[in-house]
Protein backbone atom coordinates (compact mmCIF):
# COMPACT_ATOMS: atom_id res chain seq x y z
CA UNK A 1 0.00 0.00 0.00
CA UNK A 2 1.49 3.72 -1.29
CA UNK A 3 1.66 6.32 1.04
CA UNK A 4 -1.48 7.94 -0.88
CA UNK A 5 -3.31 5.03 -0.11
CA UNK A 6 -2.94 4.87 3.32
CA UNK A 7 -3.62 8.56 3.94
CA UNK A 8 -6.87 7.90 1.52
CA UNK A 9 -8.10 5.33 3.86
CA UNK A 10 -7.47 7.12 6.44
CA UNK A 11 -9.77 9.98 5.94
CA UNK A 12 -12.53 7.87 6.80
CA UNK A 13 -13.08 5.65 10.20
CA UNK A 14 -14.09 2.28 10.37
CA UNK A 15 -17.67 3.10 10.43
CA UNK A 16 -17.24 5.07 7.38
CA UNK A 17 -17.81 8.51 9.28
CA UNK A 18 -15.55 11.18 8.65
CA UNK A 19 -12.46 10.72 10.61
CA UNK A 20 -12.36 14.50 11.35
CA UNK A 21 -14.79 16.25 13.46
CA UNK A 22 -13.69 19.35 11.99
CA UNK A 23 -11.66 20.58 8.46
CA UNK A 24 -9.34 22.19 10.29
CA UNK A 25 -8.08 18.57 12.06
CA UNK A 26 -7.44 17.64 9.03
CA UNK A 27 -5.75 19.91 7.64
CA UNK A 28 -3.42 19.54 10.21
CA UNK A 29 -3.00 15.75 9.59
CA UNK A 30 -2.42 17.13 5.85
CA UNK A 31 0.74 19.63 6.52
CA UNK A 32 2.43 17.13 8.48
CA UNK A 33 1.81 14.89 5.89
CA UNK A 34 3.17 17.31 3.18
CA UNK A 35 6.43 18.32 5.79
CA UNK A 36 7.04 14.44 5.89
CA UNK A 37 6.80 13.71 1.91
CA UNK A 38 8.70 16.69 1.58
CA UNK A 39 11.97 15.81 4.06
CA UNK A 40 11.22 18.79 5.93
CA UNK A 41 10.57 17.01 8.82
CA UNK A 42 11.88 13.58 9.90
CA UNK A 43 9.39 11.18 10.12
CA UNK A 44 11.35 9.15 13.13
CA UNK A 45 11.34 12.67 15.53
CA UNK A 46 8.12 13.61 14.54
CA UNK A 47 6.38 10.16 15.15
CA UNK A 48 8.78 10.03 18.75
CA UNK A 49 7.70 13.59 19.54
CA UNK A 50 4.00 12.95 18.96
CA UNK A 51 3.96 9.70 20.37
CA UNK A 52 5.63 11.54 23.96
CA UNK A 53 3.05 14.01 23.15
CA UNK A 54 0.02 11.44 23.59
CA UNK A 55 1.23 9.76 26.36
CA UNK A 56 1.28 13.26 28.42
CA UNK A 57 -1.94 13.61 27.33
CA UNK A 58 -3.24 9.62 28.34
CA UNK A 59 -1.46 10.35 31.49
CA UNK A 60 -3.44 13.77 32.33
CA UNK A 61 -6.74 11.67 31.39
CA UNK A 62 -7.84 13.54 28.32
CA UNK A 63 -10.18 11.19 26.08
CA UNK A 64 -8.88 9.31 23.65
CA UNK A 65 -10.68 10.89 20.90
CA UNK A 66 -10.53 13.78 17.65
CA UNK A 67 -9.97 16.97 19.44
CA UNK A 68 -7.62 14.87 21.91
CA UNK A 69 -5.46 13.62 18.64
CA UNK A 70 -6.18 17.50 16.99
CA UNK A 71 -4.58 19.31 19.96
CA UNK A 72 -1.43 16.99 19.95
CA UNK A 73 -0.59 16.93 16.42
CA UNK A 74 -0.92 20.36 16.53
CA UNK A 75 1.37 20.82 19.60
CA UNK A 76 3.53 18.56 18.33
CA UNK A 77 3.76 20.41 15.05
CA UNK A 78 4.16 23.93 16.50
CA UNK A 79 7.12 22.13 18.89
CA UNK A 80 8.98 20.69 15.70
CA UNK A 81 8.92 23.71 13.64
CA UNK A 82 10.04 25.45 16.49
CA UNK A 83 12.99 23.53 17.38
CA UNK A 84 13.73 22.87 13.53
CA UNK A 85 13.63 26.61 12.70
CA UNK A 86 11.68 26.12 10.29
CA UNK A 87 8.67 28.11 11.90
CA UNK A 88 10.05 29.29 15.18
CA UNK A 89 7.44 30.62 17.80
CA UNK A 90 8.32 34.14 17.71
CA UNK A 91 7.80 34.14 14.12
CA UNK A 92 3.82 32.67 14.52
CA UNK A 93 3.27 34.62 17.19
CA UNK A 94 4.53 37.52 15.09
CA UNK A 95 2.35 36.26 11.78
CA UNK A 96 -0.66 35.89 14.17
CA UNK A 97 -1.12 39.62 15.72
CA UNK A 98 -0.25 40.75 12.30
CA UNK A 99 -3.11 38.26 10.55
CA UNK A 100 -5.61 39.44 13.63
CA UNK A 101 -4.52 43.14 13.11
CA UNK A 102 -5.66 42.83 9.60
CA UNK A 103 -8.85 40.77 9.87
CA UNK A 104 -9.70 43.89 12.91
CA UNK A 105 -9.26 46.44 10.28
CA UNK A 106 -10.80 44.91 7.06
CA UNK A 107 -13.99 46.11 6.27
CA UNK A 108 -17.28 43.51 6.40
CA UNK A 109 -16.82 41.48 2.76
CA UNK A 110 -13.63 42.56 2.02
CA UNK A 111 -10.74 39.76 1.66
CA UNK A 112 -7.94 40.04 4.07
CA UNK A 113 -4.99 41.42 2.92
CA UNK A 114 -1.84 39.75 4.93
CA UNK A 115 1.21 41.49 3.40
CA UNK A 116 4.71 39.88 3.59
Amino acid sequence: MTRSEISRGSLRSRDRNPAFQEQWHAQVVAIVELLLASGKLDAEDWSQTLGAELEKRARAGEADDDATHYGAFKATLERVLDRTGIAPHSEVDRRESEWRRAYLTTPHGKPVALSG
